[in-house]
């Protein structure tokens, strides 16, 4: 014999819901924030911070290191070509590896300088 299935019920309504008013629900009125032993510091936008004219050296420094570096990045090729090779045509170093060290120096020194004058700057606003 085949057993029929089973029709489910539908479901049942929840109780009418009741509005909680800060007058009738004890709940609502003992919610209160602790104060703060300090004071927040008020909420100030960039573009009230005085501007000081003291970091537009190190700002224009930063820009110039970060365009040669990038620069310095973009010349060198995958493969040890591109300002290595040249500078080992022109004779300006004894050897290629000489040469490819050197590069590599100077793009460290400008990306650590770089990283030392952002820290500056971020230390001074």
């Amino acid at each position: 014999a085949r057993v029929p299935p089973r029709r489910l019920s539908p479901p049942r309504r929840a109780a009418s819901p009741t509005r909680l008013d800060a007058s009738s629900s004890s709940f609502v009125r003992s919610l209160s924030y602790p104060s703060l032993p300090f004071p927040l510091p008020s909420p100030t936008r960039p573009r009230d911070r005085p501007q000081t004219a003291a970091n537009g050296p190190l700002e224009s420094a930063r820009l110039l290191v970060a365009i040669a570096s990038i620069a310095l990045i973009l010349f060198q090729g995958p493969k040890g070509d591109g300002v290595v090779n040249s500078l080992n045509e022109n004779r300006v170093f004894g050897s290629a590896s000489e040469a490819k060290s050197a590069v590599d120096y100077v793009t460290a020194g400008l990306i650590g300088s770089f990283i030392v004058l952002s820290a500056i700057l971020a230390a001074n606003q």
